[in-house]
């Protein structure tokens, strides 16, 4: 009995580090695209996007959408609009914009029932999260991205395209 429990002690250790608790996250999908550093202004810091990464996650036991943006310089708060295509077809599904530190995402040409989703915006890195219930996926989500102008015009700005074709990332 002795050596039974000697050899049980260690496989139940293992097991328990092993096995995945429900507040770990398991990604479903993911997919990057990564854009040219085309982007160059007289501002301090240029709003180039370097790489974009649309994630879908279960985290709790519900599925999240995470949309991460990289850029080649810190982030200065400038807006980003991200068009995401989760139904399949020529047409874009679903809209999220951030302003600062904030995130919606709503229905193509239903504004009114925008969601707010959970921002972080650190050093080059900008993400977005919505529950993925929020765009229904049908498919794996295609995206793209644009920065947005600052509200005050400034001529030197130039909105930055990922990707840079105007296209779709998977």
């Amino acid at each position: 009995m002795h050596r039974t429990f000697r050899l049980l002690v260690p496989a139940s250790v293992l097991a328990a580090l092993l096995a995945p608790s429900p507040a770990t996250g398991v990604v479903l999908d993911r997919d990057t695209g990564f854009d040219p550093r085309d982007v160059e202004t007289a501002m301090r810091f240029d709003p180039d996007i370097s790489s974009t990464t649309r994630r879908l996650a279960t985290h709790g036991g519900r599925r999240v959408l995470a949309i991460v943006v990289r850029f080649y310089d810190p982030v200065a708060g400038w807006g980003l609009r991200i068009l995401l295509d989760a139904k399949g077809g020529p047409r874009v599904d679903h809209i999220m914009n951030t302003f600062g530190e904030d995130c919606f995402v709503w229905p193509k040409g239903h504004r009114r029932d925008a969601v707010e989703g959970r921002a972080v915006a650190r050093g080059r890195r900008f993400v977005c999260r919505v529950p993925a219930r929020t765009v229904s996926p049908a498919k794996s989500i295609g995206w793209k991205v644009r920065t947005q102008p600052p509200e005050e015009p400034d001529e030197t700005f130039v909105i930055d395209h990922a990707p840079s074709d105007h296209g779709w990332y998977p």
